[in-house]
């Protein structure tokens, strides 16, 4: 789980709008927080889907699948077993 996340947060700091400084906790919302947005969720999701080779259904694109670090990282477990 923490090489999941650490490989999710390098990600949002070096492509989205996240800076070095930016405070973020596991179940904070990366929508509400301005972390990302609908065209950087859509470059994250294939992020993830190459890193992990997985491939997401379209009925896993829900927010509380991709609206936290946490929901993120449970869905990719979920995905690579």
């Amino acid at each position: 789980m923490d090489e999941i996340k650490e490989d999710i947060t390098r990600y949002l700091q070096n492509k989205s709008f996240m800076d070095s400084n930016t405070q973020l906790n596991d179940d904070d919302s990366l929508t509400m927080k301005g972390i990302i947005d609908s065209i950087g969720l859509i470059e994250f999701i294939d992020f993830i889907s190459e890193k992990y080779s997985i491939e997401i259904p379209e009925d896993l694109l829900t927010p509380d699948n991709f609206d936290s670090i946490n929901g993120i990282v449970k869905l990719v477990q979920k995905l690579t077993k």
